[in-house]
């Protein structure tokens, strides 16, 4: 029997070319959308250790509203980090480079929240949401030896989103979009007392989140 190689060779391109095209059709049967949610805090007389608790509630972004339905999974990307202001505890606007402020750790945790009874979970006011006690407190980041110098009027990325619970968090924000986040500052590093305080801080951060969609 003559094999005729013209023809397995039109064949395996064939193939070939259909599992291209099938790929090119996948990749665009998704899309990615992200979500910039802008926090800032301004804290007078903040001691620490201390945590801080930010509300946010996704209905309030278009984007959100629009893809629900077709959302495939909806990932913490990214943290952006900043301290604009902050003055010592004798008064004196920090300078970075004369004061060695340097906590121990910090760290950012995600808890999804509830609407209080008779409260819309569409509403965008923190006073009509409260903490699902069936939530766990997800770690986003711990962050050791934090030197404030380095976040200094600087945006700074510090995400590394353990991947349980990455996965537990995507799955949670496709059906729950109302969460908290809490920034917890640990004591100062150095010959500081146990409890520190500061006059005034103000900080900013941004949390990304990738919403993946499928057409």
């Amino acid at each position: 029997m003559k094999i005729n190689y013209k023809i397995i060779l039109l064949i395996a391109s064939l193939i070939i070319l259909s599992s291209c095209i099938q790929d090119t059709i996948n990749k665009f049967e998704n899309f990615t959308v992200q979500l910039p949610i802008f926090f800032k805090a301004d804290n007078l007389g903040k001691s620490v250790p201390d945590t801080s608790i930010d509300f946010s509630n996704l209905y309030q972004y278009k984007e959100y509203n629009d893809n629900k339905s077709k959302i495939d999974a909806a990932e913490v990307y990214q943290i952006n980090y900043r301290i604009d202001s902050l003055v010592m505890g004798n008064g004196v606007p920090f300078d970075p480079n004369v004061d060695n402020i340097q906590f121990d750790s910090v760290s950012f945790m995600l808890k999804f929240a509830r609407p209080k009874p008779g409260k819309s979970p569409f509403s965008t006011d923190s006073n009509d949401f409260e903490p699902d006690p069936t939530s766990k407190l997800y770690i986003l980041g711990k962050y050791k030896d934090v030197n404030v110098k380095d976040y200094y009027k600087t945006a700074y990325n510090i995400i590394q989103v353990p991947e349980e619970n990455a996965f537990a968090i995507s799955e949670g924000l496709k059906n729950t979009p109302y969460f908290y986040i809490y920034s917890q500052y640990s004591y100062v590093k150095g010959s500081y007392p146990n409890e520190v305080h500061f006059p005034f801080i103000r900080a900013k951060y941004d949390l990304v989140i990738r919403l993946k969609v499928k057409l």
